[in-house]
């Protein structure tokens, strides 16, 4: 009986020194308070496989040409080029390509389906935002990732472009290495692009550029069944509302 309670007092001690190094790493890119759950894991996970702080810029707002702003969940800065990152949160088993429109979602052995926007145009759009930032921008080779959390399978999902990668956030450190084996991009003015993607980050401090994207997300979102998504056993299944960002 001792040793059970040793036991399980020493895993706890471990859980929370480790959390508090994660909360620490967390900390020389990003907040607590920012992005999803799912979205600061990511920035955990690259920090320990060696990704420089100062290249993860996370939970950006960036301007667009017609004064709305897009959310992009996390961009990295490689030398290869910037990685434009989606990180979603989904349950089931998820089909779709690149040119559906909208991919499915399914449930509780095919009882349950659900349409949801097709992430990697999703990002892509986040990607033309980015272009517009500059001129630079415009000709930096930027990466389309859009990166699954949660309990969810990709049973059939495809994608044929070169710069486009579609897995599970467990899959990032095969997304960096197969990056990292394009070739070098041509940065015009690195500080530049730094300065960029810090200003956007900044803009998500702002609440008032927040509540205005928000509005602007909810007057674009087309109403249609929104997907499920499940954290816990099927027999205590939450169903929550996701909101589509852009």
């Amino acid at each position: 009986m001792l040793i059970t309670v040793i036991l399980i007092l020493a895993c706890i001690v471990i859980s929370y020194l480790r959390h508090r190094q994660n909360v620490k790493l967390l900390r020389s890119v990003s907040t607590p308070d920012r992005g999803t759950r799912s979205e600061r894991r990511l920035v955990v996970k690259m920090l320990r496989r060696g990704v420089h702080p100062k290249a993860i810029f996370h939970d950006l707002y960036l301007q667009k040409r017609n004064g709305e702003f897009s959310q992009v969940d996390i961009v990295v800065a490689t030398p290869q080029g910037l990685l434009a990152i989606e990180v979603k949160d989904y349950s089931g088993w998820l089909f779709g390509n690149e040119k559906q429109r909208y991919w499915t979602q399914v449930l509780n052995y095919g009882k349950e389906k659900y349409r949801f926007y097709n992430p990697i145009m999703q990002n892509a759009g986040h990607i033309n935002a980015l272009r517009e930032q500059s001129e630079q921008f415009a000709h930096l080779p930027i990466f389309n990732v859009v990166l699954f959390a949660g309990n969810c399978t990709l049973k059939n999902v495809n994608y044929w472009a070169d710069n486009t990668f579609v897995g599970y956030t467990s899959n990032i450190s095969y997304v960096l290495k197969k990056v990292n084996e394009f070739c070098f991009a041509q940065y015009t003015d690195k500080r530049e692009v730094a300065r960029v993607l810090r200003r956007a980050v900044e803009n998500g401090i702002d609440p008032d550029i927040v509540a205005n994207h928000m509005a602007s997300v909810q007057r674009k979102t087309v109403r249609q069944p929104q997907p499920t998504i499940s954290w816990t056993p099927r027999f205590f299944r939450i169903n929550w509302r996701r909101l589509m960002r852009y």
